[in-house]
């Protein structure tokens, strides 16, 4: 598995290495300045409105159930939709592999040739104990960092970096027209 995680960030980071998440224990933050709790995806030559469009078709083919997803819109300006990762991630525990779902919010806001990205919310919850996994350990038993920010679970750190970038590279690919419908 930890080779999987390895090669797979080796293949997802030449093509966003601008626009990539980096696991703190803060939260989420930009690589590049992590004081930023977003990323800006640059779309030259793309209006704020087709950029819209283009965000709200994404989550139209991407979605279960696309009116349900969405919790906010202004056209041409703003975003917000709600996505649901069941077994994201698993952490072992005593040889058993303890499985973890999460729920997150993503926020995007659209200008001429911009698109900022943030993940408003998120939640990482244990299947069978709904214990939250935290970033920063606060006495509690799920977490990545401890007290003082030591790293105390890498691979599930990189997990959760490789699933959020690689969502980012899907939406900043079907933003900026880089995919290709399927010819049928």
């Amino acid at each position: 598995m930890k080779y999987f995680l390895v090669i797979s960030l080796f293949i997802i980071w030449p093509s966003i290495q601008a626009q990539k998440f980096i696991a703190t224990p803060d939260g989420l933050r930009d690589l590049e300045n992590p004081e930023n709790p977003y990323l800006v995806l640059n779309v030259e030559g793309k209006d704020a409105n087709y950029l819209y469009s283009k965000a709200q078709e994404y989550i139209i083919k991407n979605y279960k159930n696309p009116d349900e997803v969405m919790k906010g819109k202004l056209e041409g300006d703003y975003l917000r939709f709600d996505t649901f990762v069941p077994q994201l991630l698993f952490i072992k525990n005593g040889g058993i592999k303890q499985f973890f779902s999460a729920t997150y919010s993503t926020e995007l806001r659209f200008k001429n040739g911009k698109v900022r990205l943030e993940i408003i919310s998120l939640e990482i919850k244990h299947d069978e104990t709904e214990a939250e996994l935290y970033f920063s350990a606060g006495g509690i038993n799920w977490y990545l960092f401890n007290k003082k920010g030591i790293l105390k679970k890498p691979e599930t750190k990189l997990e959760i970096e490789n699933y959020f970038n690689s969502s980012i590279k899907s939406i900043f690919d079907f933003i900026s027209g880089n995919t290709k419908e399927k010819d049928w």
